[in-house]
């Protein structure tokens, strides 16, 4: 499958692998912002506040990419909700405000997309305006997820679109979608992706911090890719989101973690060096086509320019232990669902018996 590739900028800054510039490769350093909001299911206008505070922080932290959760503009997730025509539409006007106040920094964010139907979907946005859009294209359908009730799946002969952001070619994808070891980001990384940004409402289970962080660092080392996992955080009716946003270089080893439970924006420098021979060489990626020809680049008014910035420090937050886990998983959530419904008292019965 080709792969359309949007240019939003030239190269942001450069370093080399080892010390002798004269023979070994140049590596890119794309500096990502991962911003990890507790979104309000509805609340368009405190949602948008809320992500345009995220990115005029990291604007000025000299970003070139600055990545927000999964349906981050309307809240995850929005159930019944999306079957409202009006609240479509004002979910899209949404999204051209906040498309509007981008500048030099890229923006993924999540919202419904509509085209004859409804899709989960993320922008792409910079220099004020929406520059592409990608549709998930894996729908979870099991436990608590009925996604296949509200959306589309994005289709398998839709071109794969890249951006060329910072001089690195990106790819965007959206929760489930990494979960497949032969899904859209490897298909991505067939078609020259060097990073791949993925925006997620995974919701909160015991241990299961840990499987993720295997399986996306697994994912990152199988395509030979870099990833930025991107994550929800807070209450939403019986659900607990827990955040804990993950990077991982283009060999699996961890670059960043975010902390639990609470709202963060995670800044990190990711390095991307050459891949392409890891990718030639592996043998894996004969059935998938690997290497794929890229069609031409289309270029785009924006402009990174070559603002530099200080390296920043590796930001891995330490995992909490099981009951503290448990425990600010329970107060997170028994507080968002007074706060976001509005109640101003909370009746506690204590019988002493054991449901107390």
């Amino acid at each position: 499958m080709m792969a359309d590739v949007v240019r939003i900028d030239g190269p942001r800054s450069e370093g080399f692998c080892g010390d002798d510039r004269r023979t070994l490769s140049p590596v890119t350093v794309l500096r990502v912002a991962m911003a990890q909001l507790n979104p309000t299911v509805g609340a368009l206008d405190s949602n948008l506040e809320r992500l345009i505070d995220a990115y005029d922080e990291a604007e000025a932290a000299g970003c070139d990419i600055v990545a927000f959760p999964e349906l981050s503009l309307i809240g995850y997730p929005p159930e019944d909700l999306v079957l409202k025509p009006g609240f479509i539409d004002d979910n899209l006007e949404a999204l051209t405000r906040f498309a509007a106040h981008t500048r030099r920094c890229a923006a993924v964010v999540g919202f419904v997309d509509e085209d004859r139907d409804l899709y989960n979907a993320a922008a792409v946005c910079v220099g004020g305006e929406v520059v592409g859009k990608y549709h998930k294209r894996l729908l979870p359908n099991t436990s608590v997820f009925d996604e296949q009730r509200y959306f589309t799946a994005g289709h398998d002969s839709d071109p794969l679109e890249l951006y060329v952001i910072g001089g690195v070619k990106v790819g965007i994808s959206i929760c489930e979608d990494i979960w497949s070891p032969t899904g859209p980001v490897a298909e991505q990384a067939a078609a020259g992706a060097e990073l791949n940004i993925n925006i997620n409402g995974s919701p909160y289970a015991v241990g299961k911090d840990e499987l993720r962080e295997r399986m996306l660092a697994t994912r990152a080392a199988d395509s030979h890719c870099a990833i930025v996992y991107v994550n929800q955080v807070g209450g939403q009716d019986e659900l607990v989101f827990d955040g804990g946003s993950l990077a991982f270089d283009h060999e699996g080893e961890l670059l960043a973690r975010s902390p639990q439970f609470v709202e963060a924006l995670t800044i990190v420098d990711v390095p991307i060096p050459p891949v392409y021979r890891k990718r030639l060489l592996d043998p894996r990626g004969r059935a998938t086509q690997a290497m794929l020809p890229v069609v031409p680049v289309t270029e785009s008014a924006a402009d990174h320019g070559s603002q530099q910035a200080d390296p920043a420090e590796r930001p891995i937050a330490e995992p909490l232990d099981a009951d503290r886990e448990l425990y600010d998983a329970l107060v997170l959530g028994t507080g968002d669902y007074c706060r976001k419904n509005g109640f101003t008292d909370v009746v506690i019965g204590l019988s002493g018996g054991i449901d107390s």
